[in-house]
């Protein structure tokens, strides 16, 4: 894959974030990246990718700096590390936070430059899972503790701060954030069984709905993560060690929570998924965690679908399931890296090529719109580009941006040129 311009991976993002859901996707291909990285714990539960193409994953508990390497399709870890980190936001201000469990900082990617560094903010660990940023560019941070707390970072002035709401149940706990396009935020109840939201004026309320169980009670978490689907404005929470999927609807902030089906139940792991992801055919897919079975929700339909991955960790390395297959996972074109977890092999899904542009397929989806004219009739605009070039309109900082190779005189639009005005 050819990383010509810095702002590919933005629209390669932007293009998934728009996509519609593909109701007769085939299940994604299974590939290990090259190089190992041993231990028998989980090494990393943080992905933050760099205008370069380069995925950063910070140590769990364990010093670890790995870099992914997207054209390459490798893994190294570096020589010096850090840790204490799970979760990341993909900020308004160009960078990537990692969120604080185990440290006392928070890690920071400066997606421009591949740097990361790190911000001492908390005389004590707070134990922070996830974020979301919200419409007043402050990071919203539940804590994952009895008594919940919320803490605040702002990406303009770097100043944090921390509030603790009214409980509400015996268990604070909150392992998950999404914010949706109005930049209101919403959290599933991990131990607790109730929905959060922080409106776009920071204002912390629980939703009016019935209690919230997943199917299990107790300390069996319920939700980890959350992801917000915009093509149909709702929030979607997978289950960790639950038998429900949680839907929050952001136009009217109602829940409800879908089964998963029976049979599914029988065959998978009571640890099943530790992060969810919306992947590039519009379906929203389980991230492995102590399971190699893998269960999908079509977000407009909410079909439940799902397919062994075994046979295919069979040569993974890892040694104990406790310490999982994988704890995150992130999109980029028609592709999903998986965080590397107690594998010592690191692991891709390569997805069907999703966007084709062709003399029948002018505007596929809201986010990409061919302009000017192209070298050949037809230009996959998503992987690999039979052609030299291609130019697509989208959200970019100009009028085009080139998608891959260099820009031929055809290519030229009348405003701009492989991002470069004419």
């Amino acid at each position: 894959m050819f990383w010509g311009s810095q702002y590919l991976l933005k629209v390669l993002k932007d293009i998934n974030k728009g996509m519609s859901t593909n109701p007769e996707a085939s299940w994604p291909k299974f590939k290990y990246l090259e190089g190992e990285i041993s231990g028998n714990l989980t090494k990393t539960r943080t992905m933050g990718v760099d205008d370069a193409g380069i995925i950063h994953s910070l140590g769990y508990k364990s010093d670890m700096h790995i870099k992914t390497d997207i054209a390459a399709g490798t893994i190294e870890r570096q020589a010096e590390g850090l840790k204490g980190f799970i979760g990341t936001v993909e900020a308004s201000d160009g960078n990537v936070y990692y969120m604080p469990a185990y440290s006392s900082s928070i890690g920071i990617l400066n997606r421009k430059t591949g740097e990361i560094t790190t911000e001492k903010k908390f005389n004590t660990t707070p134990q922070v899972r996830s974020g979301a940023e919200g419409a007043n560019g402050i990071i919203y941070m539940p804590s994952y503790t009895s008594t919940l707390k919320i803490y605040t970072y702002n990406i303009n002035t770097g100043e944090v701060d921390s509030f603790t709401p009214t409980k509400k149940g015996s268990h604070g706990h909150i392992w998950g954030a999404a914010a949706d396009k109005k930049g209101e935020v919403y959290m599933p109840p991990a131990l607790n069984n109730y929905v959060a939201k922080i409106d776009k004026n920071g204002e912390f309320k629980y939703l009016d709905g019935p209690r919230v169980t997943s199917g299990v009670s107790g300390f069996n978490v319920k939700y980890v993560g959350a992801t917000y689907v915009e093509s149909v404005d709702k929030v979607f929470c997978l289950p960790r060690k639950g038998s429900k999927i949680l839907i929050i609807n952001c136009v009217d902030d109602t829940y409800e929570e879908i089964d998963l089906p029976a049979e599914y139940l029988k065959v998978s792991n009571a640890n099943r998924n530790f992060h969810g992801y919306l992947a590039p055919d519009g379906w929203l897919y389980s991230a492995f965690w102590a399971d190699t079975y893998c269960f999908r929700v079509n977000p407009e339909t909410y079909e439940i679908q799902w397919t062994s991955y075994e046979k295919e960790f069979e040569n993974c390395g890892i040694q104990n399931r406790g310490t999982g297959y994988s704890t995150a996972a992130i999109t980029i074109g028609d592709e999903v890296y998986l965080g590397l977890a107690g594998t010592t092999k690191a692991v891709k899904l390569e997805f069907e090529k999703q966007l084709v542009i062709s003399n029948e397929d002018v505007s596929p989806s809201s986010s990409a719109t061919i302009c000017g004219s192209c070298p050949t009739p037809s230009v996959v605009i998503c992987g690999s580009c039979p052609s030299s070039s291609a130019t697509i309109c989208g959200s970019c900082p100009s009028s085009s941006a080139t998608i891959c190779g260099s820009c031929p005189a055809t290519c030229c639009t009348s405003t701009c040129c492989c991002n470069t005005c004419c």
